[in-house]
């Protein structure tokens, strides 16, 4: 197996650019594995393929691959990210569209600049309104941070009576336009407060005489994202909430222009273009005066600054982007992957036997839920996951009929596994990533492939570079998260019977190994984890411990040193 215990990804790439997604390993992080465990016209199997990197790996280094996945939005960015594309006739049919929604765009997007000229938005901030608990008087948040770096703290104080307010203890009235950022005709970029022209223009949209098509799917309690995040404090009940009513008439129109498209692998990487475009045009796009604007992955959260983005900009940054990604695959793209959308725990078109080498980065239990996530672009293409099988550990929605359990997702990933095991080469091998710092969860994991009939052999770990909602809560120390994964390398026995020697090594005996490494000393308690994690997977351990159990040792063991 690969080398290095340590592998780093990088997001810098073109590959790690074409379209956002909530996890994501590097290909470059994939092919030392896919090198070393498998020879150029081997077949590689993705389970859980998420955004296709292992495909696109596969297809760099000449080998085959099939790539599955519960969620047609994973298999929509799959498809893309492993297709060649005309990148000229993409140009020119962005072109068309541009033409065609000009005066449109011109007048959702048009701001005042002075008594002379207009400019074109590219971003306006909307600010959540209050009422100060001291003085009753109403407020916009913005209106009471630092207005140069956009810095909330939890404490603010009233700009009307200058008291000091928690902020979350804040109930939110409304949202409205208080800040914009727009070009003028000649290029250049001015920042200005909104003011009552521009706010009665962004109330003067309505959903109700939006005249292209556009989703309706619902969203509400039954879903545990809605809850984590608070949705019902921020009106959201279906899909066409998450919108500013302007950007959702952008948005639909664009959309429209798009199925209009004859050439149907123009038109698929529109819609890739589309589905990341409309992820940014959301109302959780955060305000950063630094810039970066963004939605965090891996969660719906919809900050009380939100940037609403001119949707033609998103879509013709993207294009470049795709442009940029095409130019560099095409030709290169000789073994394209074949697609499979549904459960990993039913694998029923791939024969027994077939597979000579599985890469995978499967579901992490509680951390992310990928069917809630992956809702605004599915919900475009016009299919949703099926809930019920996906493999997750509620905890925000534990009494409902759609909840699952421990349990639940122990019998998902143990079947899962099995199926891992039946369509392998006796002999070959499946490299698993993964991290969560719930005890459980690992135990979960571990026993199914056990179960399933795999041995367990050394471990790696991976930074991922990206990272998602939780993976930056994990670096500030403000959540106690995995930012570190853990590479499993599992094998298909040759006979099919081995030994189950699984070590009793404790926790306190790892600590101390690790504390004696030359470059543990600047480590982080992410970083610890992952390596007890790494060489409790390497020995089969009988226990696993929580992200607070490794925490509590690292510290106390430093502290007496």
């Amino acid at each position: 197996m690969p080398k290095e215990k340590r592998i780093k990804g990088s997001r810098s790439s073109v590959f790690y650019n074409a379209h956002s997604y909530h996890t994501k390993v590097p290909p470059e992080s994939i092919t030392p594995f896919i090198e070393h465990f498998t020879k150029p016209g081997d077949v590689v199997l993705d389970p859980f393929c998420g955004s296709g990197m292992t495909g696109v790996a596969a297809s760099l280094s000449g080998r085959q691959s099939i790539l599955n996945d519960l969620s047609p939005a994973a298999i929509h960015l799959a498809w893309n990210h492993s297709r060649e594309c005309n990148t000229e006739a993409l140009i020119n049919e962005m072109h068309k569209i541009e033409n065609n929604l000009e005066q449109l765009f011109r007048e959702l997007y048009s701001v005042k600049h002075d008594d002379f000229q207009d400019g074109i938005a590219e971003w306006i901030m909307w600010s959540s309104i209050h009422d100060c608990p001291e003085c009753q008087k109403e407020f916009s948040l913005w209106s009471a941070v630092g207005q140069q770096d956009g810095t909330v703290g939890k404490e603010i104080s009233c700009p009307n009576c200058h008291k000091s307010i928690n902020r979350r203890s804040l109930r939110n009235k409304t949202s409205q336009p208080a800040w914009i950022s727009y070009r003028t005709a000649d290029g250049k970029r001015h920042e200005r407060p909104a003011n009552k022209r521009d706010v009665d223009k962004a109330f003067s949209f309505s959903k109700q005489n939006i005249t292209f098509k556009y989703p309706e799917e619902s969203f509400s309690q039954d879903r545990e994202m809605y809850v984590r995040c608070a949705l019902q404090l921020k009106g959201i009940e279906k899909l066409s909430d998450f919108y500013t009513p302007r950007n959702l008439i952008a948005l639909s129109a664009v959309w429209s222009e798009i199925l209009n498209v004859h050439d149907l692998r123009i038109r698929a990487a529109l819609a890739f273009a589309f589905t990341n475009s409309a992820w940014h045009a959301t109302r959780m796009r955060r305000y950063n005066a630094r810039g970066g604007q963004r939605p965090m992955t891996g969660t719906l959260y919809i900050p009380q600054l939100s940037s609403e983005a001119n949707v033609l900009s998103l879509m013709k940054n993207k294009i470049k982007q795709l442009v940029r990604y095409y130019s560099h695959v095409n030709g290169m793209m000789e073994c394209q992957p074949s697609l499979l959308n549904g459960s990993a725990d039913s694998l029923k078109a791939i024969k027994d036997g077939s597979i000579d080498y599985i890469f995978t980065d499967p579901p992490f239990g509680s951390n992310i839920f990928y069917a809630d996530c992956n809702f605004i672009w599915e919900s475009w293409l016009g299919r949703l996951t099926e809930m019920d099988k996906e493999a997750v550990v509620n905890k925000s929605i534990k009494r409902l009929p759609s909840s699952k359990t421990i349990e639940d997702y122990e019998g998902i990933m143990e079947a899962s596994f099995k199926e891992m095991y039946r369509v392998l080469v006796p002999g070959a091998w499946a490299t698993i990533v993964f991290h969560n710092t719930d005890a459980k969860v690992w135990q979960a994991i571990h026993d199914g492939a056990f179960r399933a009939g795999f041995e367990f052999h050394e471990a790696s770990s991976l930074f991922r570079a990206q990272q998602s909602h939780k993976g930056y809560k994990g670096r500030s120390g403000k959540e106690k998260v995995a930012h570190f994964d853990v590479i499993m390398n599992l094998k298909k026995p040759e006979n099919e019977k081995f030994v189950d020697a699984r070590s009793q090594i404790t926790l306190d005996e790892i600590i101390a190994d690790i504390a004696e490494s030359q470059d543990s000393a600047d480590w982080s308690t992410q970083m610890v984890h992952a390596e007890v994690m790494r060489i409790l997977s390497s020995k089969r351990s009988q226990q696993f411990y929580s992200y607070e159990d490794i925490e509590k040792k690292w510290s106390l063991f430093k502290n007496n040193i």
